[in-house]
């Protein structure tokens, strides 16, 4: 007997290899249907190692400031030109003094003293023809009247009438001053004229500025010797006193003056202060009368004896 659609030995074997694959694909589709999905394989990642540092920026090389166009830049504002520095004050100068020694002999002399630019000091002797009108004149000129008071000095040359000498007793010896003291006025101050062997005697010094204090006028120290008292004389009476620098005129030529007087501007300017003394030659007041008028723009500011003590 045959089955419908078989035909022989090999078609039924196919037949049933085509039902057993049949089978198999109901069951595997009926399982994929019912159970949980299956997840794809996972692949292991390998981990990239981190980054020592960060990459280096390339920096654009900088450009030239000579490069930068002007129009494209941002304006800067231009700081304000700092201001000059004030010049210093006549004030702040250094200072200089001038006494001149020797006057009262003439009066046209002493005229030129008294003409000659700024607070420049008169040393008047006692006792000559014309102290007292000098005093006066000088006085009115707003100039420093001293005393130039005659003392005894080491060479042994005359001082004149009213001297101070070492042999003198004390009595004596102040009443000599008080001579000298009233024989003109006004005067502010006094110097010594010579003196090199009396402004060593600690002990007149002494006496002379008990006088002195009690006028209440000060004391320059003409400094004629090493050996002087005078300073620390007027310091223990407590007489306003200053020591000359320079001698201007000891030898009386242009040249001399003239090296004298850079050297007392150079003293000025190292201590702030000086002293100068000078006397009434002829080569001594022409050159103070072309020099004096220009000592400010040196900076040398010219004061007077009074105007030296009150610093």
């Amino acid at each position: 007997m045959r089955w419908p659609g078989f035909a022989g030995p090999r078609s039924g074997l196919a037949v049933l290899l085509l039902a057993l694959l049949s089978a198999c694909s109901d069951d595997g589709a009926e399982q994929a249907a019912s159970s949980e999905p299956v997840s794809e394989p996972v692949q292991q990642a390998v981990p990239t190692p981190e980054p020592i540092s960060e990459p280096a920026q390339v920096l654009e090389p900088p450009v030239a400031d000579e490069a930068i166009d002007p129009a494209a830049a941002p304006p800067v504002a231009s700081e304000p030109e700092p201001e000059p520095e004030p010049a210093p004050s006549s004030a702040a100068l250094p200072r200089l003094a001038i006494i001149i020694d020797d006057v009262g002999q003439s009066l046209t002399v002493g005229r030129r003293v008294v003409a000659l630019p700024g607070p420049v000091a008169l040393a008047i002797l006692p006792q000559l023809p014309h102290s007292q009108t000098l005093a006066e004149e000088a006085a009115a000129a707003g100039k420093p009247v001293m005393l130039h008071l005659p003392m005894e000095n080491m060479a042994g040359l005359s001082i004149g009438p009213s001297g101070l000498t070492t042999a003198m007793a004390e009595g004596e010896f102040r009443s000599r001053l008080q001579q000298s003291l009233n024989a003109f006025g006004p005067i502010q101050g006094v110097n010594n004229h010579m003196g090199s062997r009396l402004t060593a005697d600690r002990q007149r010094m002494d006496w002379l500025m008990q006088v002195l204090a009690e006028r209440q006028l000060f004391f320059v120290d003409s400094r004629t010797t090493a050996q002087t008292q005078a300073a620390f004389a007027a310091k223990a009476a407590r007489v306003p006193h200053v020591s000359r620098d320079i001698f201007l005129d000891n030898v009386r030529s242009e040249a001399e003056i003239d090296h004298e007087f850079r050297l007392v501007l150079a003293r000025a300017r190292k201590q702030g202060a000086a002293v100068l003394i000078g006397h009434p030659y002829p080569e001594t007041l022409d050159y103070l009368e072309r020099r004096l008028p220009q000592l400010e723009s040196e900076g040398v500011r010219l004061v007077s004896v009074q105007g030296l003590l009150e610093r």
